[in-house]
């Protein structure tokens, strides 16, 4: 089984980092462009022309079909790898969005309550433009299962979470996002910019993973369910078991 089929993204690591330059950054090039020159509309036009182009790819992405229901097999770990094309497209949305919004704020001379509540939604655009380009240097929606814990990886923080810390499975996921339960948070280690210390709850980005979610979300209950399966992941055996028990069929 190759790491296509087996839920590795189609849109790699390097070539998600070479759309975001190409179009997220022509996107922060234009950004002065629509302060200065914002009673022109060259500037907006582009920015607009960038909105749609990442707003047809994610439609085209979409269109594609479901994300695989398996994992990429690797030594004694199970890999679910993230989104690339879906963090790249996201993170290079954002300039051209900021774009837009501050070429309308700047082009009201008299700063009105409309003009200054469109300049903080521009601001919020800003820090979710910053917080895609984290998300994608960092590789936010990786999710790995080992025999001993499991490893999630988030815009701020890579966690290590052993089995037996982990109070409850994943709680149901709400956009996306499920929750594992932490009883022992000191066995927890944690690495990252903004990683928390001894949390009650860790995030699963289950959404932003390249593999299906609701899969993921019974596979990681599967072997909290089913501690004596544990040895066998990172193993065929192991993967052909677990798809046995979720009822998946092989790719």
């Amino acid at each position: 089984m190759s790491q296509g089929a087996n839920g590795e993204d189609e849109l790699g690591r390097r070539n998600a980092w070479l759309y975001y330059l190409l179009v997220g950054g022509v996107g922060i090039v234009l950004l002065p462009f629509t302060v200065v020159l914002h009673e022109q509309l060259w500037p907006e036009s582009l920015s607009l022309l960038l909105l749609v182009g990442t707003g047809v790819a994610g439609v085209v992405k979409a269109m594609r079909g479901q994300k695989p229901r398996s994992f990429v097999i690797r030594p004694g770990e199970f890999v679910a790898p993230p989104s690339y094309f879906g963090l790249a497209n996201n993170a290079a949305t954002m300039p051209a969005v900021v774009g837009i919004l501050l070429s309308v704020v700047y082009s009201d001379d008299d700063w009105g309550i409309f003009t200054w509540m469109l300049f903080a939604v521009t601001v919020a655009f800003m820090y979710f433009a910053v917080y895609g380009l984290l998300m994608l240097i960092r590789g936010t929606g990786r999710l790995i299962l080992r025999p001993d814990g499991l490893t999630v990886v988030d815009a701020f923080g890579t966690y290590d979470v052993p089995w037996q810390a982990i109070m409850t499975g994943p709680l149901p996921t709400v956009f996306g996002v499920g929750r594992l339960g932490i009883l022992w948070p000191e066995l927890i280690r944690s690495r990252g910019p903004l990683r928390r210390r001894n949390p009650q709850r860790i995030q699963l980005q289950l959404q932003r993973s390249a593999v299906h979610r609701e899969f993921l979300h019974d596979a990681v209950n599967h072997y909290l369910n089913h501690p004596e399966e544990r040895p066998a992941i990172g193993t065929r055996e192991g993967l052909d078991g677990l798809l046995g028990a979720l009822h998946v069929q092989r790719v």
